[in-house]
């Protein structure tokens, strides 16, 4: 049974942040302190002679109590930083840093206790002191190992930091920079994903699970789940909990969990009030994970999140997760477990999708129109409030699940989008992730902040994230569903060429409209496959595309017809519809598909993606069985072109080559800190940076603006305008004009002193208080775009690009991509412009340097990525010639803002406290 683990009550240390060891099993870490001393020892002390002699170099005794009675004091003089694990409150791992003479270095020394040298906890604990060290300017760790140290390599070798090793006579001098680069983060999200499967997945896995608070009667949510479980067949043993009931569904009920024997799965559906006493019980009993129905909490203000906060607390002092609360339940159909911890009316179909929702009535429409649609869940989990688990956790599980082939997400809001990002990223990659977003519109957004306890969304940023990361957005449920079905059942597309193949002319015209809307391109047949069609059917409507096979047509010719151009090689995808006319009935129909595309020898799959549009109310909607696959049937050619689209988008974006976003260099880095801090120092709530520093910051990432001169007078610009050489502009130097135009203040085309003169007499004379005036010189004529950084509440740091110029409001064609972004990104985001063709060569102008523009978006992005005080950058216009760019105008505002490098630590979501996101 495991015990109640430490969270600093009793002592005067920090409550350790909550992570996930290799087995799926919790700990704490947290700062070392002072009143640590005798766990410290007691860890040293407790080594095997081989791990005392790896520590120390020799089976000294009092080693470890030297050791720590020298670090301890250091803590205090800022000379050392210390992390601990905390295990059932006793200190089972330590990682300490000490500052060596050489500045910005120090020595690294990791110790773990024997029975947790398997789990994780070594690289856990050197994630977060290298945190806390970079946060301390330390730059690089040094640590001395014995040449034999094996396991000590491995934990060096798998953090993912740049390490250099130089070989003494027994020892190895070991070093690497601290900084989390995107390889560091990429090993980083690898061991959390792991860790995270393990432990969800031990709670879709339950050797047992008791049912707190089933009732006797049917619409008990208790007692929906006892049903759910034994009409499931679940494999594990069932416990009702009720202290009313002796008997529920054949069941004997316990008066509580405490008469249970230790339980994998405690689900509660007891009244809010009753929740907290219950969870310290399931904690003295030994319950592994727990599943909160019950609502009353974070969705109905403050008081309900302390309350919720309070029993998440508790749960992680005994190691357990928690889905919910205010949630559906749980459900996993691997026949091994025939696991379903829900109340839901529905029965959870078996098949290969994981499927979470926060809400648990969208998660009962969901369950009711995936078995229309013949949508199998291989798993199932309804999140609720996400006081814990989230659809983070479920994109880790799915990522290592066998059974999983495509991942469907309902959600309210993004905890943390930046880990969101890099993990979608990892398994969008090798399965699809479909996903609706509630609350995009601001009336959605009322109801989402007052349903789930969700955070107000940005319909930009999410656009964003899903671009990037690959995920498929869909705008409904029922998209979502269909979707998901052509997934689950059909090959990827090659590329966008759709085949229409109809036993009427109108649905295959409605067809082929709804395709083009849906970004796909109708497929041009060639002479012979028109030909052989003919040969087919002589009296077809039309052999061209959509095809028309004319109302005659019975169920051999159109399997021959259907077969023939699915493996043609002309079309990428394929839809089959059918009118209800008596030459071919549903049955005729069904049996043409599944001769028409059943796998031929030396076929493995469909020869293309196919769906089946069935014009008939009266004919089912399930998919149509063709071997050991099937064809998902809609009912209408709008839902079927609605559904390929978006698979056609994610099999382009599959196929791209994946690329790591590119870091600015520390020196970069460095001057950037020195405009920044100056600025900050002398304006502590926040500023817009003078022209001269917006240009030293943007130089520091390889970003110029034109050469301009900041002046005082009229003769001042003009001397300028010579320095500079004609032509130039003039125009207002006050950082805190936005629009300088709309004043008035921006005069160009000046070539020559007496132009320059009367252009700064006139800018001059803008009503206001001016700090003189730009004078820049012109740039050429060129593609006019807008570039630049908006902070978002939520999703952090967006780059934006757009059609810029004075009418960039009135245009407002723009297009936006989350931190980091690489090269890929940046190229994609320039493509969705509606004014993209501009950078092409629009009605025969010469194509203008889109690689240009996409370097500097690159470079905005690590810029804003660095320094988190940056609120906002505004380039515009930013002129992209045949070669190159100008940036004509930059402006820059400054915010105060902690260092945001924490956010990408492995650790699981904590208490949030009142007004936070859960």
């Amino acid at each position: 049974m495991r015990g109640q683990m430490e969270v600093g009550a009793g002592e005067a240390g920090p409550t350790p942040e909550d992570v996930l060891m290799r087995d799926g099993t919790i700990a704490g870490i947290r700062d070392a302190v002072p009143a640590d001393r005798e766990r410290l020892v007691a860890l040293h002390d407790e080594l095997s002679d081989l791990g005392r002699y790896r520590r120390f170099f020799h089976l000294g005794r009092f080693d470890g109590a030297r050791f720590v009675d020298d670090l301890l004091p250091r803590l205090g003089r800022g000379e050392a930083i210390a992390k601990v694990a905390v295990v059932d409150g006793r200190v089972v791992a330590l990682a300490s840093c000490t500052r060596t003479e050489i500045g910005g270095e120090a020595e690294l020394a990791l110790v773990v206790a024997d029975r947790f040298a398997e789990n994780g906890l070594a690289t856990l604990l050197l994630e977060h002191l290298a945190v806390a060290a970079t946060e301390a300017d330390v730059m690089e760790f040094v640590s001395y190992l014995l040449a034999d140290n094996a396991p000590a390599f491995d934990v060096m070798r798998h953090s993912g930091f740049e390490i250099t090793s130089v070989p003494h006579q027994e020892t190895v001098e070991v070093r690497f920079p601290v900084r989390l680069t995107e390889r560091v983060l990429e090993a980083m999200i690898e061991r959390e994903q792991q860790a995270d499967a393990a432990s969800l997945g031990a709670m879709l896995r339950p050797r047992s699970v008791a049912v707190i608070g089933a009732g006797r009667r049917d619409e008990n949510p208790g007692h929906q789940v006892v049903r759910n479980l034994l009409r499931a067949g679940f494999t594990g043993d069932v416990h009702p909990v009720n202290p009313h009931c002796d008997f529920l569904l054949g069941l004997r009920c316990h008066r509580s969990i405490l008469e249970v024997a230790p339980v994998d799965l405690a689900v509660i559906a007891v009244p809010a009030a009753e929740v907290l006493g219950i969870v310290r019980e399931c904690a003295r009993a030994g319950v592994r994970d727990l599943v909160i129905l019950s609502s009353g909490f974070a969705e109905t203000g403050p008081e309900g999140r302390r309350l919720q906060d309070e029993i998440l607390t508790v749960a992680r002092r005994a190691g357990m997760r928690v889905v919910g609360p205010n949630c559906l339940g749980i459900a996993n159909t691997d026949p091994e477990v025939r696991l379903d911890a829900t109340f839901s009316p529905i029965t959870v179909g078996h098949g290969r999708v994981a499927m979470m929702v926060q809400s648990g009535a969208v998660g009962i429409a969901a369950l009711q129109r995936a078995e229309d649609l013949g949508v199998g869940v291989s798993s199932f989990i309804s999140a609720g409030n996400k006081a814990d688990i989230s659809g983070n956790d479920l994109l880790m599980y799915a990522a290592e699940d066998d059974a999983t082939e495509v991942v469907a997400l309902y959600l309210e809001s993004f905890g943390n989008p930046r880990k969101f990002s890099r993990l979608a990223r990892r398994l969008a990659a090798h399965k699809p992730i479909v996903a609706l977003v509630g609350g995009s519109s601001q009336t959605g957004r009322r109801g989402a902040v007052g349903h789930t306890a969700s955070a107000v969304t940005s319909s930009a940023a999410v656009e964003a994230l899903f671009e990037q990361c690959g995920v498929i957005g869909v705008d409904g449920l029922e998209q979502m569903l269909q979707t998901t079905s052509v997934l689950a059942n059909q090959p990827l597309p090659g590329g966008r060429r759709v085949g229409i193949v109809s036993n009427a002319g109108g649905p295959g015209i409605l067809a082929a409209d709804a395709c083009e809307g849906a970004g796909l391109r109708l497929s041009t047949l060639s002479e012979e496959t028109m030909a052989r069609i003919r040969e087919i059917v002589p009296d077809a409507s039309s052999v061209q595309m959509p095809v028309d096979l004319g109302s005659g047509v019975g169920w051999e010719a159109y399997a021959e017809v259907v077969s023939m151009i699915a493996r043609s090689g002309e079309v990428d995808m394929l839809i089959a519809l059918r009118t209800p006319l008596p030459a071919l009935s549903y049955a005729a129909f069904a049996r043409a598909l599944r001769i028409a595309l059943r796998a031929l020898p030396g076929e493995t799959t469909p020869p293309v993606a196919t769906v089946a549009v069935i014009l008939d109310t009266h004919c089912p909607s399930r998919p149509i069985s063709a071997g050991n696959h099937h064809i998902p049937v809609f009912a209408f050619p709008e839902d079927a072109a609605r559904a390929l689209g978006p698979v056609a988008g994610y099999a382009e974006w599959r196929a791209q080559p994946r690329r790591a976003a590119a870091e600015a260099a520390s020196g970069s880095r460095e001057a950037a800190r020195d405009v920044v801090d100056r600025a900050l120092r002398t304006a502590p709530e926040g500023c817009r940076l003078a022209a001269p520093d917006v240009r030293q910051l943007l130089a520091a990432y390889g970003i110029g603006v034109l050469p301009s001169v900041l002046v005082d007078g009229v003769e001042e610009a003009v001397d300028a305008a010579e320095w500079l050489g004609y032509p130039v502009v003039v125009k207002l130097a006050d950082p805190e004009v936005a629009h300088r135009t709309d004043v008035g203040g921006v005069r160009t085309g000046l070539g020559s002193p007496d132009e320059v003169r009367v252009a700064a007499h006139e800018v001059l004379r803008v009503p206001g208080k001016h700090a003189g005036l730009l004078v820049q010189r012109q740039a050429s004529a060129g593609v006019e775009l807008i570039a630049g950084v908006v902070q978002d509440p939520v999703f952090g740091p967006l780059v934006m690009v757009g059609y810029g110029g004075a009418y960039t409001e009135l245009i407002g064609d723009r297009s936006f991509r989350l931190t980091p972004l690489n090269r890929a990104d940046a190229a994609a985001a320039l493509a969705e412009l509606r004014t993209a063709p501009l950078l092409a060569g629009y009605r025969g102008l010469p194509p203008a340097d889109a690689g240009a523009v996409e370097h500097l978006l690159v470079s905005l992005g690590r810029l804003a990525d660095d320094f988190p005080e940056i609120a906002e950058i505004d380039l515009n216009p930013v002129i992209v010639h045949e070669r190159g760019v100008s940036v004509v105008d930059a402006k820059v505002r400054l915010h105060p803002a902690p260092p945001a490098i924490a956010s990408d630590l492995r650790s699981l979501r904590a208490p949030v406290g009142p007004g936070a996101d859960t």
